[in-house]
């Protein structure tokens, strides 16, 4: 019986020693884990990531950014050279109903047999001509009607590529906000977790508590590191997004103010681009549709035609000093083609008012979801005012009580990170009622206007 009881004391002592080792290494990695974190606390390394991601300058709007970027975007840039091409298209359909005018000269020299004799001639004449085409079906002057259409339609293009840059823009800077309203609540979570973690640790090294609340508050405190570290990562990736999205240096935000009348649900409401573009093309589709009769009908030109000099010799053939005459002649393809160029017209103008049919029911079937969405954005955004009213108060007094013994740990970690959920999901809110706000402006056709810009 001796030998047993001496075996087993021996197992008793070296695992009493074994767990005091680990123990004093657990206490010795927290201790220089604490060390370590010091370096990306506010003050330290981190800090000074946060001073190199702010931007310079003074601050500026949402509309002032749009001022100076928008001009600069190559989305604009092609919806302006493409209004310039469909003008100079209208110019040359405006040029098929004038005159055209015409000179015309020869020279050279002949050797003929006349009579027997051998005639050296010489040919030396000038005359102008102007002709005018009065009737071609109506195909020039419906074709002039729908270019002129088209720059209309291209005009809209060109306030369609404002509204969504700016748009575009403005989405990048409601991101850029969002990121920056969360960084000084990420830091005070911080701070308060280091707070929280040298009291612990403190309380810890007295004995009185234990190992594993020293381990929970270092867990909170590396969970609030490293949600401040993504915290920074997107808000640099929102930076330099903004930063190729505009093409230019960005500068310290403010919130972005909006007119409320604009907002307002019986705002007198404007037309998108987009939708006003559409029925224009629709519009220009169906002026180039030209009539039946048409595809029967003559051409019908005048020709005025003057000698200006004739220094021909011999002059043998009757000189026309200056003449006019009038023609009309039918061209009529047998194999129908007049009447497919017709039919082609009706079917284009059939699909682009279906397409014009089709963007503006889905600009309004998304116009219909946005005030609702709106509506819910706003108020989810006062309830969470009020939550984390009601969670600053929690945490003060949660705070309190746990030095007081009367809360545990795990609790007061608890109310920090729903606090910082809270503040977290408020950000979003007000980044969602932001976005639809822009959208629902750009769709209504006001969005230009309450960024005060002009929309050519």
């Amino acid at each position: 019986m001796g030998k047993p009881t001496f075996a087993f004391v021996p197992r008793r002592l070296s695992g009493a020693v074994l767990l005091a080792c680990l123990l004093a290494a657990s206490s010795s990695a927290l201790a220089q884990r604490m060390v370590a974190a010091a370096d990306v606390l506010p003050g330290g390394a981190l800090a000074a990531r946060t001073d190199l991601l702010a931007p310079s300058g003074a601050p500026e709007s949402l509309q002032a950014l749009l001022a100076r970027a928008l001009e600069q975007d190559p989305q604009l840039q092609v919806s302006n050279a493409l209004l310039g091409v469909t003008e100079e298209r209208r110019a040359q359909a405006r040029s098929r109903l004038a005159p055209v005018f015409s000179v015309q000269g020869s020279r050279g020299k002949s050797q003929e047999i006349n009579f027997g004799k051998n005639v050296s001639g010489t040919t030396d004449q000038s005359s102008m001509a102007l002709r005018w085409n009065l009737f071609n079906g109506g195909n020039d002057v419906a074709e002039f009607k729908g270019s002129t259409k088209d720059v209309a339609a291209a005009q809209q293009d060109v306030r369609r590529a404002r509204e969504e840059i700016g748009e575009r823009i403005g989405d990048a800077y409601a991101e850029i906000l969002r990121h920056e309203e969360l960084l000084p609540y990420s830091l005070e979570r911080m701070k308060e977790a280091k707070r929280l973690l040298a009291q612990v640790q403190k309380a810890n090294d007295l004995g009185k508590l234990a190992d594993v609340d020293a381990r929970q508050a270092q867990a909170a405190y590396l969970d609030a590191e490293v949600a401040h570290g993504q915290l920074l990562a997107d808000l640099r990736a929102a930076r330099d997004r903004m930063i190729v999205i505009t093409g230019s240096e960005l500068r310290p935000t403010v919130p972005v103010k909006l007119a409320p009348n604009l907002l307002a649900a019986d705002a007198p409401m404007g037309s998108a681009g987009i939708v006003a573009a559409a029925q224009l093309r629709a519009d220009a589709a169906q002026q180039r549709v030209v009539p039946w009769l048409s595809t029967i009908s003559p051409r019908v030109d005048l020709e005025y035609s003057k000698l200006l000099s004739n220094r021909t010799i011999p002059a043998t053939d009757p000189t026309e000093l200056h003449g006019w005459q009038v023609t009309a002649r039918w061209d009529l393809p047998l194999g129908g083609e007049n009447q497919a160029r017709r039919a082609e017209g009706l079917k284009r103008a059939e699909a682009a008012k279906a397409e014009a049919d089709r963007v503006l029911r889905t600009v309004q079937s998304e116009l219909a979801t946005l005030p609702p969405r709106m509506r819910h954005s706003e108020e989810a955004i006062q309830q969470l005012d009020q939550q984390i009213a009601q969670y600053d108060e929690l945490v003060r007094v949660g705070d309190l009580q746990f030095q007081a013994g009367r809360r545990s740990l795990t609790q007061l970690v608890q109310l920090f990170d729903s606090r910082f959920v809270a503040q977290q999901r408020r950000a979003e809110e007000r980044l969602k009622l932001l976005t639809s706000r822009l959208r629902y402006l750009a769709l209504r056709g006001d969005f230009l206007a309450a960024m005060g810009l002009s929309p050519d």
